[in-house]
């Protein structure tokens, strides 16, 4: 009997983790099927044959995709052809990442069945890409328990198997091992989530300092820690830092840890935020892309609210600084607000709950994987 063949495409960082989960699940209940794709590290290191590590060219908006447009167009149509005429899959996963992922599902046109894992934001971007998802996909696992209303009536099955990241998001040490170690106690502590990407750091970080310095000005004992990504180089954030006169304690894959221990943190728009939210640790959502991102983006986008939580909440629980609006002044008041302000604290505590308890209970990823391989087998017996 011939070994079956899974093809999965990550774009992003995030993707490449929960790509990495599902096939480190699926591998406890077939370890005899084959992994190929497009990823990450994470990936990779569970068994996956990377044809190329497509996160390293992640972009943040539109405007960096155009600068790489022929990079993107390659990748692509050297995937087709490896998918058509060298591996031949018997199952297609695509996680999350549209732009790149409903036009191969599209090239693939049903030859291949299509697994669709971390639905695109088709309630964000307005519903004209559901029709499309639903043609060219045989099923869709979502994340949010909201989306499975989204595609009804599509004619395409769709599950909601919980969030990942309910099992993932924890500290590695107890938190009081972690204060003393890291010499926090009695101490204000405000954790600096800037990012995965070069683009994100070089246009955030900044802004977060700059609201530092007012908080240290107002609660001087404050520690700021920084995660930093261990997919970007060091330098990176050693010229931006060098610009600050706030003493910044630098972490690397400690965000977990990190977020445990901060009373308030200022975070990337983004996988970051959900992770922040679990965390239950009060925060405000910082975004800022390049001015045609936004200017497009601001069109387009049908909700109120960019991060997850507010959307999940379905109101503002965290506050949001967009774009020109991302004023250290005002960040660092809203900060200094939720530390200082105990009855603004518990408030948001008891929203975060309600989120967290809206993703559903542990073990998403088993779950998804006993979806892939009943789809797996019925169109392929």
């Amino acid at each position: 009997m011939e070994t079956k063949k899974i093809f999965l495409i990550a774009g992003e960082l995030s993707g490449d983790l929960h790509g990495a989960l599902l096939v480190r699940e699926i591998k406890k209940i077939r370890p005899d099927l084959r992994f190929y794709g497009l990823g990450g590290k994470a990936m990779e290191a569970e068994g996956v044959q990377i044809l190329f590590d497509l996160p390293s060219v992640a972009a943040l908006g539109l405007g960096d995709v155009l600068k790489q447009y022929f990079v993107f167009r390659k990748i692509f149509y050297n995937a087709l052809d490896q998918v058509f005429n060298r591996i031949r899959p018997d199952l297609i996963i695509l996680i999350d990442y549209p732009g790149f992922n409903i036009r191969f599902a599209k090239k693939i046109k049903r030859r291949i069945p299509v697994l669709y894992y971390i639905s695109p934001q088709v309630w964000a971007w307005g519903k004209r890409r559901i029709k499309t998802i639903a043609k060219h996909t045989d099923k869709m696992l979502v994340f949010l328990p909201f989306e499975v209303k989204v595609y009804e009536g599509s004619g395409m099955p769709c599950e909601f198997v919980g969030h990942p990241l309910v099992d993932l998001v924890k500290p590695s040490r107890s938190l009081q091992g972690l204060k003393d170690a890291w010499q926090l106690n009695r101490k204000k502590v405000v954790g600096l989530l800037p990012g995965s990407r070069h683009h994100e750091v070089r246009r955030i970080l900044p802004v977060m300092l700059r609201a530092c310095a007012r908080i240290a000005q107002a609660l001087p004992e404050t520690v700021f820690l920084l995660a930093e990504s261990r997919t970007l180089p060091p330098e990176l954030y050693e010229k931006i830092l060098r610009e600050t006169s706030v003493p910044v304690k630098r972490l690397r894959d400690e965000t977990y840890n990190l977020l445990a221990v901060s009373d308030f943190a200022l975070v990337t728009s983004g996988t970051a935020t959900l992770e922040t939210a679990i965390s239950m640790t009060p925060f405000a959502l910082l975004y800022k892309t390049d001015p045609l991102t936004y200017f497009l983006g601001k069109n387009l986008v049908r909700l109120p609210y960019l991060g997850l939580a507010n959307v999940i909440a379905g109101r503002k629980i965290i506050p949001e600084f967009i774009q020109n609006d991302t004023d250290p002044v005002k960040i660092a008041d809203t900060a200094l607000h939720l530390i200082l302000d105990e009855e603004a604290r518990i408030k948001t505590l008891e929203e975060l709950q309600s989120v967290r308890e809206a993703l559903g209970r542990p073990g998403a990823v088993g779950r998804a994987a006993q979806a892939v391989l009943k789809l797996l087998e019925n169109r392929n017996p």
